[in-house]
């Protein structure tokens, strides 16, 4: 967990109370069965000297922006500002940073002690399922005006909201579309250009966002995924990245030569 600025949605804590909140109010949980189930599921941060104050600032911020903040939760941000409390993760900042950060938490007090007269809309759970299925085989059109060619390895589906698909992006790069052979020869792009040392362009895709780059994709085929072929990978890119790698790759494998 971490702090990466003043504001007060600039810390891990706050943003992850604030994220388990509105989960359980996607679940249809009343903002009273959202508080509680908050925090059964922070009690050890609440054990916890830093931690604590930054929970319960997530769960009046989540609260107040729902149009129900209850007041012993108002009252328990208010003490650990007044006390002090709320500068624990702030001792050994700067002077001007602690200042700073002072600042943001009186305004914030101030703001929750005023009802909120436009509380958000109680969020629902949205389905995006991943876009494709493994051995989806897509030619992908890269920003050269040239087609590359990615294999989809895998689907995951248990985030319901945030389905993704693990694709490959193979060495190919050419005026037409890829056809099955090239799939099938699995001649993965390996990234041998600046500082990626022959790391193979595999990475999970969000459905999120997919719409706006959804034009630049076709499925031309689909074959069997392989028990080697690769199911695993710690990258996460965008839509609008995929395939252009190769660009880049051939750009540099150019240039060496």
């Amino acid at each position: 967990m971490g702090t990466w600025g003043t504001g007060i949605k600039e810390d891990d804590v706050v943003c992850d109370v604030i994220g388990a909140f509105e989960d359980k109010l996607k679940d249809g949980a009343t903002i009273v069965a959202a508080t509680q189930a908050v925090l059964a599921e922070f009690s050890d941060a609440l054990e916890d000297e830093d931690d604590a104050p930054q929970v319960w600032i997530g769960l009046a911020e989540a609260q107040w922006s729902f149009g129900e903040l209850d007041h012993a939760v108002l009252d328990r941000v208010r003490r650990d500002y007044e006390s002090g409390e709320g500068l624990s993760r702030w001792l050994e900042a700067s002077d001007t940073e602690q200042r700073k950060r002072r600042r943001v938490l009186q305004g914030f007090v101030e703001k929750l002690s005023v009802p909120n007269t436009r509380p958000k809309r109680r969020p629902r759970r949205i389905s995006r399922p991943p876009k494709f299925a493994p051995g989806d085989c897509l030619a992908i059109r890269l920003s050269n005006g040239l087609y590359g060619a990615g294999l989809v390895l895998a689907s995951d589906h248990s985030n319901v909201e945030y389905g993704m698909n693990l694709i490959a992006v193979l060495d190919y790069m050419a005026a037409a579309q890829p056809d099955l052979r090239v799939f099938k020869r699995r001649r993965w792009l390996e990234l041998t250009h600046h500082a990626w040392g022959g790391k193979p362009d595999i990475s999970w895709y969000l459905a999120v966002h997919f719409k706006r780059e959804r034009h630049r994709f076709e499925l031309v085929g689909i074959i069997k995924i392989r028990n080697k072929d690769p199911k695993h990978s710690n990258s996460f890119d965008g839509w609008s990245s995929l395939g252009e790698q190769i660009v880049l790759q051939r750009s540099w494998d150019a240039g060496a030569r």
